[in-house]
């Protein structure tokens, strides 16, 4: 197979959008889910290497943890549609994803289907422990991924996994503030295992395995509005059961490279805020956020085209960075801190 020459990665999902595949369905599932029988359980274990814990939930959990649990159940029925269909058209030799040498073609699936399998078993692990506590599963939705071949494709996986492993962060000291060890316990095994595959779809691009001493942190808020990018809208049947927080869009025009530049971003400002002053927030590594003036450009209707600072020389803005449009400059502690005064966001920028 032949290594994939990206040297700056997708500076935001909203860059996929010029395709426009066919929605891949909610009833397109494989192996039963969300809801397999033990035998497709079993032979999903089998392809995971692995199996679904064995021991039982914690006994009581906090609201938060609840919270957590929905939002994983969320992300991964979207990564298992995302794998499924990936699997499905290197399998059918679909244009732009027939892998040239056949050895090449065996090994990329092996890799795959033991991806889908272990985040078949996340799906099922996060929707269990939410029966377990008499909340409802979370169900699929329908989705659609903008990509038209392996190489979009794999660099949208580490996309959004780079996502996945800042929000895991969030999801760690959410239960550790709850009080649900064992869970926290659980999802640090996860986290590891989604590096794993990271450092994977990054070695396929051409790049370093390992992105960062410290990876990037993030905010379940931003994850859930990144998620919907990929959703067909009014297709998930209980979405209106996960308490978080929907930001408008935003799109980063002007793709930054590892040097100070301007950068241009674009999103809905329904209620004027940009007549106002806003701001443009980095979050990167397990540094403070990073603030920048946002200096007004244009406007057409709701949308705004605005600039700001990229200031990657000072604070070494490696791996992803995420970006937001704040109504406050800070300073800000945190992500979280960030998420609470966000209007538009995540912008996600990717440098090495």
């Amino acid at each position: 197979m032949r290594i994939l020459d990206i040297t700056v990665a997708l500076s935001s999902l909203a860059l996929f959008a010029a395709a426009a595949p066919a929605p891949f369905g909610k009833n397109q599932l494989p192996d039963g889910m969300p809801s397999p029988s033990p035998d497709q359980v079993k032979l999903i274990e089998q392809a995971a290497h692995g199996t679904l814990p064995n021991g039982p939930p914690p006994p009581v959990i906090s609201s938060e943890g609840i919270v957590n649990l929905k939002l994983i159940a969320f992300n991964e029925l979207f990564e298992v549609a995302f794998f499924n269909e990936l699997i499905t058209n290197i399998t059918n030799k679909v244009e732009g994803y027939d892998i040239d040498e056949e050895e090449d073609h065996v090994k990329v699936l092996d890799a795959l289907k033991a991806i889908l399998a272990q985040e078949e078993l996340h799906a099922l692990r996060a929707n269990d422990a939410l029966e377990h506590f008499k909340v409802n599963k979370i169900q699929p939705c329908e989705y659609t991924f903008p990509i038209s071949d392996f190489k979009s494709a794999i660099a949208l996986a580490a996309t959004f996994t780079d996502v996945v492993l800042g929000t895991l962060q969030d999801v760690v000291e959410r239960f550790a503030l709850g009080r649900d060890v064992d869970l926290a316990r659980e999802i640090a095994s996860v986290i590891g295992q989604e590096g794993e595959q990271q450092g994977w779809f990054r070695a396929s691009q051409g790049k370093i395995p390992s992105e960062l001493p410290f990876l990037t942190t993030s905010d379940l808020n931003f994850a859930f509005t990144a998620i919907q990018d990929f959703v067909v809208p009014g297709s998930c049947p209980n979405i209106n059961e996960i308490p978080l927080r929907t930001f408008e869009g935003l799109k980063i025009l002007s793709t930054p490279g590892p040097q100070d530049q301007n950068i241009t971003v674009q999103f809905n400002d329904p209620d004027h805020e940009a007549d106002h002053s806003l701001w443009l927030t980095y979050i990167n590594q397990q540094n403070l956020p990073i603030v920048e003036p946002l200096r007004f450009v244009s406007r057409n209707g709701k949308e705004v085209q605005a600039e700001a600072l990229f200031p990657f020389e000072e604070n070494e803005m490696n791996g992803l960075t995420i970006a937001a449009v704040t109504k406050s400059s800070g300073p800000f502690t945190d992500a979280s801190s960030v998420a609470q005064w966000t209007l538009a966001g995540p912008g996600l920028i990717i440098v090495n």
